[in-house]
């Protein structure tokens, strides 16, 4: 197969319609084809390759909450680019090998949902550790910070699968999951606050500066105001 072949395959109308407002997919996107080409044809399984990048999540993880140097922060830096990177490997494989599976998507997803929770946990505490630009406020509530904002990630994806899963799907759920029909704000939020969007560089951007309690703190605020209003439609009637 042709490179182009190989990347209609991977990448179809429905997946490019969805990334096609995520301004960091879009980049991302086909240097994660040509990750995948090797594995075409093989016997290489796409959960194999999303348990690789759960793991550097967990490296990622413990080498920015504890790292004591910017090199060691930045190193789990690229752990979490990693796993973004295999994200799109995963799913790029099992489309090329037809090899989609209920199982390889729940695996798909808790990789996603254990990103948004490590990411924001791990910049809570390395801020509490780190010598901050600017300090407006006592570092344990930074910790508390990081914990609350892991909770505002994921709450309303948990209420959208439970309501999902009790037959209760609606117009809100389609919205709420349903990429391609996002208006300017859902985009704007989805290529700051997704844990594959541009919020890696934002971090990255952060560990270098020493201002990771700024994106902490503005973080906690903007999750907040996105689970309101998702929970706003998802409990509707």
């Amino acid at each position: 197969m042709t490179l182009k072949e190989i990347y209609n395959i991977a990448v179809p109308e429905q997946k490019q319609k969805e990334e096609r407002y995520s301004i960091w997919e879009i980049l991302m996107r086909p240097i994660s084809v040509l990750i995948t080409i090797p594995f075409v044809g093989t016997k290489v399984k796409p959960t194999t390759i999303t348990k690789i990048s759960i793991l550097s999540l967990f490296i990622s993880f413990g080498l920015l909450s504890f790292g004591k140097t910017i090199l060691l922060k930045v190193c789990g830096w690229f752990f979490f680019f990693i796993w973004g990177m295999l994200d799109g490997v995963d799913g790029n494989l099992a489309r090329c090998n037809d090899m989609c599976s209920p199982l390889g998507d729940l695996w798909d997803t808790m990789g996603g949902y254990a990103a948004m929770v490590l990411m924001y946990l791990s910049v809570g505490i390395a801020s509490f550790y780190d010598s901050n630009r600017f300090v407006f406020f006592a570092p344990y509530w930074l910790l508390i910070l990081g914990g609350f904002t892991a909770v505002f990630s994921i709450f309303p994806r948990l209420v959208m699968q439970k309501k999902k899963a009790s037959q209760a799907s609606s117009e809100a759920v389609k919205e709420f999951s349903d990429k391609s029909s996002f208006g300017l704000t859902k985009i704007i939020a989805l290529n700051l606050i997704s844990p594959s969007g541009l919020m890696q560089v934002i971090v990255l951007i952060c560990i270098i500066t020493h201002t990771l309690n700024l994106f902490i703190t503005c973080y906690a605020f903007l999750n907040f105001a996105v689970m309101m209003m998702s929970l706003r439609k998802l409990l509707k009637e």
